[in-house]
């Protein structure tokens, strides 16, 4: 295979790559956004209709409106900050 047919597929490739993020990406925020429509309480039909999706599928992210938030990465850290996560490299003097 020719040096140009090999960059032009790992090219290719990574263009998918990135799309593919960037789709997944717009999903979570649409997933987002629906959530704290939900969460102000707007009626889930009127949302659907606006994302133009089924009404289902925003019932579906309502329910998770009614489960606790995972806590963050900030979360977890503040818990115990003096704490070193195992195969973290600390300030041994």
């Amino acid at each position: 295979m020719s040096a140009e047919d090999r960059h032009r597929l790992a090219v290719a490739a990574a263009d998918k790559e990135a799309a593919a993020f960037e789709l997944d990406h717009a999903e979570l925020n649409l997933q987002e956004a629906i959530v704290v429509a939900l969460e102000h309480g707007e009626d889930p039909e009127v949302i659907a209709e606006v994302v133009d999706l089924e009404p289902e599928k925003v019932l579906e992210l309502k329910g998770s409106v009614d489960q606790p938030p995972l806590p963050s990465l900030e979360d977890l850290t503040s818990v115990a900050p003096d704490t070193a996560l195992p195969g973290s490299v600390s300030d041994a003097s």
